[in-house]
């Protein structure tokens, strides 16, 4: 999957280059959107693309600008120019910086195909293999450790070349039952020990060479991935022997990890594949069952066994979807409700179906650091899912799990945070992965402070929940959520009781006062209105009182 910048000032082909792209190929997809060069530049310093499609006039930074600054510091990201025919022979002097392909507007779907598998077939001239075996390929156990990464790439060309040479050697795969799994360090034990956290470390490393160890006496397949995770391929005659076979490596893993002081790790099986071409689908599989981490089910996750959890791993990857789709678009009202539906999930999910309690149930009696631990779990997720699926810049990565330390740190004091609380925590540690997004929101008794001055200085004005919140810089579903947690009551009650406080007021000290003059003041459109809110409120009428 190649990774695509869209730059242009229009929101139309914006929208329209971000819908296609996906539902034209599915070897491209948009990772970043831009409305000029200068944000494009910005996204650039964070974020790997292989390719960015670019308007020709745009204002701050055009295409042309944008292409020389490509050229000069990201040279092999492929360039693609779109103009209108007018300016078909300006756009054309981008060659000067290696652009050598162009759109013309109105685009035509077609040639936009046409240009994305083009491109697909050079940039795959030469692929970037994922998987790592670390060894040249003569012996046979090489030739299969080399055939196992090739069907986890997708790489046809050279599974078919592989093949070929096994079977000229008089070797062949067995069709047996296979199993993979995924291997590595727990990143919660990473983050604790390190305070932040790298796609990579020494402790992936280590782990990788105790696996290769263990492998060896089983007789098992092991790959490495540039992720850092270890890949196994299991191989037995039934499944009864292979499900044996993966707890007792399992077992060995554990025993090994502990003896040498190595952090604890995460293990993910597949369902078993009869054929090993069906390993990708394997993988699929595998990755799917990343959301049961979450719940602290212990280190060994198998897709035979998440009984009771479907609907929580598929709510979670829907969950997913939007979140970093609104990450892709800057929207950090819409991260926070994102981020909101996903804790109210995971605390009201069971980590352990015969414990018959929720998590949250759970949390009041664990530990202050346990429930630290899950928020910080959960906030590392988080952080995974966009810096992983936008390939951001590892130092912008850094900073956003310094964001996440720093706000659990604030917290520590205090408590465990309640759920509104938690949400602003992670939407703040997330927008900091958000091109120019805003500072952290205050904290939540300063918002409160903030939000009830605007309400005392605004009463007697035609106000809503929207205007106060815009007021503070937060959004309006976490200023509700506050009066809630804060008042104890809804943002209509407090500002019904604020309207009908200062009625009151304006009654006793004036009493000859009209009462449409009161109405008028506490920012009632109708007496009938206010009369009628006020006599439900005190028992009596406005004149009565």
């Amino acid at each position: 999957m190649y990774h695509i910048l869209v730059v242009d000032d229009e929101k139309l082909m914006r929208t329209y280059l971000a819908n296609s792209i996906p539902s034209f190929t599915d070897k491209f997809q948009v990772n970043g959107i831009a409305k000029d060069g200068l944000e494009a530049i910005e996204l650039l310093k964070k974020q790997h693309f292989e390719v960015v499609i670019t308007d020709i006039k745009m204002p701050e930074v055009d295409g042309l600008s944008l292409a020389k600054y490509i050229a000069d510091n990201f040279p092999d990201i492929i360039v693609i120019i779109i103009s209108g025919y007018n300016d078909f022979e300006y756009a054309r002097s981008a060659i000067q910086y290696r652009v050598t392909d162009y759109l013309l507007k109105p685009l035509v779907d077609q040639n936009l195909i046409l240009l994305l598998e083009s491109i697909a077939r050079r940039l795959e001239k030469q692929p970037a293999s994922a998987f790592l075996s670390g060894e040249s390929v003569s012996t046979e156990q090489e030739l299969k450790k080399a055939l196992f990464g090739s069907i986890l790439e997708g790489n046809t060309a050279l599974t078919y070349d592989l093949f070929q040479r096994l079977e000229s050697c008089g070797l062949s795969c067995p069709a047996s039952h296979h199993v993979l799994l995924k291997c590595l360090p727990d990143t919660l034990e990473l983050l604790l020990k390190n305070r932040t956290a790298f796609d990579v470390t020494t402790d992936h490393l280590r782990l990788n060479q105790l696996l290769q160890d263990i492998c060896a006496d089983f007789g098992y397949t092991t790959l490495y991935n540039t992720d850092g995770a270890t890949y196994i391929l299991l191989t037995a005659s039934d499944l009864p022997a292979l499900t044996q076979n993966i707890h007792e490596l399992h077992k060995e893993l554990c025993r090994r990890t502990a003896a040498e002081n190595m952090p604890k790790n995460l293990v993910y099986g597949s369902p078993c594949v009869k054929d090993i071409m069906e390993l990708p689908y394997a993988l699929q599989e595998i990755n799917r069952l990343a959301p049961l981490s979450l719940l602290r089910r212990g280190t060994l996750y198998l897709s035979c066994d998440t009984a009771g959890y479907d609907d929580f791993i598929r709510s979670m990857h829907a969950l997913e979807e939007q979140f970093y789709t609104d990450y892709l678009t800057c929207s950090p009202d819409r991260i926070y409700l994102d981020i909101g539906k996903m804790l109210s999930l995971f605390f009201h999910t069971s980590p352990d179906s015969s414990a018959g309690s929720s998590s949250k149930d759970q949390n009041r009696d664990c530990p202050a650091q346990e429930n630290f631990a899950a928020l910080l779990r959960l906030g590392s997720y988080l952080i995974q899912i966009i810096c992983k699926r936008a390939k951001i810049n590892p130092a912008y990565r850094r900073s956003a799990y310094t964001e996440l330390f720093h706000q659990i740190d604030l917290h520590l004091p205090s408590g465990m945070p309640d759920e509104a609380a938690c949400t602003l925590l992670l939407s703040n540690t997330i927008c900091t992965l958000i091109p120019s997004s805003k500072s952290p929101a205050a904290e939540p008794g300063e918002i409160v402070t903030k939000a009830k001055e605007y309400i005392l200085a605004h009463y007697q004005e035609n106000i809503s929940l929207s205007d106060v919140a815009a007021y503070c810089g937060i959004n309006s579903s976490y200023l509700s959520d506050l009066f809630h947690k804060t008042l104890k009551e809804s943002y209509t009650k407090y500002l019904l009781r604020i309207r009908m406080e200062q009625a009151a007021r304006l009654l006793r000290q004036n009493p000859n006062i009209r009462v449409y003059t009161v109405a008028e003041q506490t920012g009632f459109v109708s007496v009938k209105h206010f009369n009628t809110v006020f006599k439900k409120y005190y028992g009596v009428t406005p004149k009565e009182f």
